[in-house]
């Protein structure tokens, strides 16, 4: 490689600033940029890792807005589902669907407060293998919805 070939050495230099020059040009030009939730739109939610496995509890996001599901024990073994959530909501919905029977009909959950950050419902557990949740919340004219596994109302093994 000759390197006293001053085109070459420019070229070199000038290569990779150039790369990144384009790739953040290119993103700003193309990419979605994040915005307010605008009302009467609906936003799906991603369910969080922890969703799959025993863990206890149940994250589902989507930017900064973000709800947690943490089951408790009900009477006589039923699920109490309490959902938190760091914005007001005006409405809980959900349903449980069953791979073997289909979907169950929704129920509504209650606020456990004035405050509309904290709602409960207590239902009849289901078998986390076969059934999963699905959800929809209101919050300032906008649905957000999403959908999880319930692995995470099984109580944790202590291995």
């Amino acid at each position: 490689m000759n390197l006293k070939n001053k085109h070459l050495m420019t070229a070199m230099l000038v290569a990779p600033v150039l790369a990144l020059i384009s790739y953040f040009a290119i993103d700003a030009w193309v990419g979605e940029s994040p915005h307010a939730a605008r009302e009467g739109q609906s936003y799906s939610l991603v369910e969080k890792p922890n969703c799959r496995y025993n863990s206890g509890a149940c994250g589902l996001k989507n930017g900064d807005f973000e709800l947690v599901l943490v089951p408790e024990p009900g009477n006589g073994g039923r699920l109490v589902l309490e959902l938190k959530s760091e914005f007001p909501l005006d409405g809980v919905v959900l349903a449980l669907v069953d791979q073997e029977t289909g979907e169950r009909p929704p129920e509504e959950m209650g606020p456990v407060d004035d405050s509309g950050l904290v709602w409960s419902l207590d239902l009849e557990r289901p078998d986390p293998e076969k059934s999963r949740l699905r959800l929809v919340a209101s919050s300032r004219q906008a649905l957000w919805y999403g959908d999880t596994s319930l692995k995470f109302t099984q109580p944790a093994n202590p291995d």
